[in-house]
């Protein structure tokens, strides 16, 4: 009786794990910076680690992301990150937790904000999400709230978000092998517009890329994107600046080499042009090499900027 009992026991304990949904998976990289700014020399090696547990039960999913980097010093404890839930009732999605927005070319949206809510309805082939946070302007009783529509014409994608003080559209599609993408913010304040634009195509195995983003005298452009983090430029953009620029990509030997060549053109200034190189080589075990050569070019030696990064990075 009691060797039926302990193996009833076994049964069910076994039968729990083969039907747990549990995903564990990380990454890891580390840097080597050599940067150069009017004849200063700067040398850092920083690494950052990621854990992600990821649990799924039916239309339910758990996602947690630790982390931790060279910043947080030996011993520390790993950071809880984004964490968050989804689910379904009847066709309505939910998510709710802290997680990363997403970064465009003409504004950043990497902050965690806490209490992040988004409910997700198909209207009559029109996805409408509601999204917002805890996060409240001042004076305001609704959070950071806003609303989107997007769908699909004719192959091309269309969206339009409507938020706090500023109305959002975008346009993205491929016409004739050329990908397209705009972008614009209209925003109640005066002059505190900003208009993206980006095209691409292949030519003789060669990717070549337009993009070019333009604010009003009182916008700032503080993407993350194609230009990389605008706000981190040793001459950081300021409001009315604009940028322009196009890139090149390819693959040689394996590796594939991208440049990208941009202004910054400065409002009432002088403007700052960019040369950006690009190598990434795969190695064995998931693991990648990649090289990146930054050059800011200023008026006056004393505002130039030189950076090389070195990055080796590993996922599982």
């Amino acid at each position: 009786m009691k060797k039926q009992i302990i193996a009833a026991a076994v049964a069910a304990t076994l039968t729990s794990v083969a039907f747990a949904d549990i995903s564990i998976t990380g990454a890891m990289k580390a840097n080597y910076k050599q940067t150069e700014t009017g004849g200063t020399n700067d040398n850092n090696v920083t690494t950052e680690a990621n854990l992600y547990v990821v649990g799924k039960t039916g239309d339910t999913v758990v996602h947690w992301e630790f982390d931790h980097d060279s910043a947080d010093g030996q011993g520390e404890d790993l950071d809880v990150e984004d964490q968050w839930m989804s689910t379904k009732v009847g066709d309505t999605k939910i998510k709710v937790g802290t997680w990363n927005g997403s970064d465009s070319i003409l504004s950043a949206d990497s902050a965690r904000a806490t209490g992040k809510w988004e409910v997700n309805q198909s209207v009559g082939g029109v996805s409408v999400t509601a999204e917002g946070s805890n996060s409240e302007a001042a004076g305001a009783h609704n959070g950071n709230v806003s609303v989107t529509a997007a769908t699909s014409v004719m192959d091309n994608n269309v969206s339009v978000k409507v938020e706090n003080a500023q109305n959002q559209y975008k346009i993205s599609g491929s016409y004739a092998g050329v990908n397209y993408a705009y972008h614009t913010v209209s925003a109640d304040a005066a002059n505190s517009d900003k208009t993206s634009i980006q095209l691409g195509t292949t030519i003789a195995g060669i990717g070549v890329e337009y993009v070019a983003a333009d604010a009003d005298s009182s916008a700032t452009i503080t993407g993350d994107s194609w230009f990389g983090d605008v706000t981190a430029f040793n001459t950081a953009m300021t409001a009315g600046d604009d940028i322009q620029g196009v890139g090149l990509s390819t693959s040689i030997a394996g590796n594939k080499v991208t440049g990208k060549f941009f202004t910054n053109e400065v409002d009432g200034g002088t403007d700052i042009d960019f040369t950006k190189l690009i190598i990434t080589r795969p190695l064995a075990g998931g693991t990648t090499l990649e090289v990146v050569y930054t050059d800011e070019d200023a008026s006056g030696s004393s505002s130039d900027k030189t950076t090389v990064d070195v990055e080796l990075a590993v996922k599982f």
